[in-house]
C-alpha cells in the first residue's frame, strides 16, 4: 500500500506542481510554469471625475496569452468592447490597448504574488497588458460599476466604480509674493509662494497641493548649500498651500532663478545679489544720512561769518 501511494505521489507531483490551483478573493489563480492570465493591480480602481471631463480606467493584466479582455457596464450588462473592439453606439467610448514592461517599482497581482520587482534571476520580466476604458464628456448616467473581464475558465474579473461629480473642474494656481527679489552677500532672503484649487473644489476629490522650490531645474531642499543656514517652511490646507524658502549667508552662486511649482503649474522668482554686504551698505546708509546734516552746519557756519562783521 505504501508503495502504490507513493508511486501515485512520485506520478502526480508534476501534474500538481505545474498546474496548482487555489482561491484568492473568490477567483482561481494557477500557479507555476503554467500560471495563466492575472490582474497586475498596482493602482486603485475608484475614478472619481466631473461632469464634462474625461475618464479612463485602466485594466492590466499579467500573461494574457490568447485570452480577450472585455469591458462590460455592470448596471445593464451591457458589453462595451471586447479584445480592444468597441461594441457600443457611444461615440463618447474608446479602448485602447498596450503592452509594456512591468513597473520597476514592483506590484502584486490578482493572486498576491509579485509583479514588478525587476527581473527575477534567469528569467526576463513579463510585460503587461493594458486595456484602457475612455468615456468622453462625462455625463451623471455615465456614474456605476464597470467590470474588466477576462474570457477564462472560470472567469476572472476586476470590477471598477466610477463616480461622477456636478461641479467644474478646479484649476491649480500658483503665485509668488515678489517676482524679483534682491539681496545682499552674507545676508539672507526669503522667497514666498502660494498655490491653490480655483474654484475650491466641493465633493471632487483631488491631490494634496504640494508644493516644489526648484533653481537651476534642480530641486531645492534643507540639504542643499552646506556650511550655510537654509529654512523650508510649508503650510498645507484642505485646497491650497503655502511655502516659504529662506537662504542665509548668501553667496554669489544663489543668484538666479527660483521655481515655485504644483500640478503643473509653475511661478518663478529671480534673486539679485548686490555686491556690498550688509555692514557696507548700513554704512553707506548712515554716510548718506549724515550727509544732509553736515550740509547743513556748513552753510549755517558760512552765514554767520559773512553776517557777523556788519554786526561789529
Amino acid at each position: 500500500m505504501y508503495a502504490v501511494t507513493q508511486f501515485f505521489l512520485l506520478t502526480a507531483l508534476p501534474a500538481l506542481a505545474g498546474r496548482a490551483r487555489w482561491c484568492v478573493g473568490g477567483e482561481v489563480v494557477v500557479s507555476g510554469a503554467a500560471a495563466g492570465p492575472a490582474f497586475a493591480v498596482t493602482a486603485g480602481t475608484s475614478v472619481v471625475a466631473a461632469r464634462g471631463q474625461d475618464a479612463e480606467m485602466t485594466c492590466p493584466v499579467l500573461r494574457l496569452g490568447d485570452k480577450a479582455v472585455s469591458w462590460v457596464r455592470s448596471r445593464d450588462l451591457q458589453i462595451l468592447s471586447h479584445a480592444g473592439v468597441v461594441f457600443t453606439a457611444d461615440t463618447r467610448v474608446s479602448v485602447r490597448v498596450g503592452t509594456r514592461a512591468r513597473d520597476s517599482d514592483g506590484g502584486k497581482d490578482s493572486g498576491g504574488r509579485d509583479s514588478g520587482g525587476g527581473r527575477e534571476k534567469g528569467r526576463e520580466s513579463e510585460p503587461v497588458t493594458r486595456h484602457s476604458l475612455r468615456i468622453r464628456r462625462l455625463r451623471l448616467a455615465d456614474a456605476g460599476r464597470y467590470e474588466c473581464q477576462l474570457n477564462t475558465e472560470p472567469k476572472m474579473s476586476l470590477f471598477f466604480n466610477l463616480t461622477v461629480v456636478d461641479e467644474p473642474v478646479p484649476s491649480m494656481v500658483v503665485e509668488v509674493e515678489e517676482t524679483v527679489v534682491s539681496g545682499a552677500l552674507g545676508g539672507a532672503v526669503t522667497l514666498h509662494c502660494s498655490a491653490r484649487y480655483e474654484p475650491p473644489p466641493r465633493a471632487l476629490p483631488l491631490p494634496p497641493v504640494d508644493i516644489l522650490w526648484t533653481k537651476d531645474g534642480r530641486p531645492f531642499t534643507t540639504q542643499e548649500g552646506l556650511g550655510r543656514s537654509v529654512w523650508l517652511q510649508s503650510e498645507r490646507f484642505t485646497a491650497s498651500a503655502r511655502s516659504r524658502l529662506t537662504l542665509g549667508a548668501l553667496a554669489a552662486t544663489d543668484a538666479g532663478h527660483y521655481r515655485c511649482s504644483a500640478g503643473g503649474v509653475a511661478a518663478e522668482v529671480m534673486l539679485v545679489l548686490n555686491k556690498e554686504s550688509p555692514m557696507e551698505a548700513m554704512q553707506r546708509d548712515q554716510s548718506a544720512d549724515s550727509a544732509p546734516h553736515s550740509s547743513r552746519l556748513a552753510a549755517l557756519a558760512l552765514a554767520f561769518a559773512v553776517v557777523a562783521p556788519n554786526l561789529v
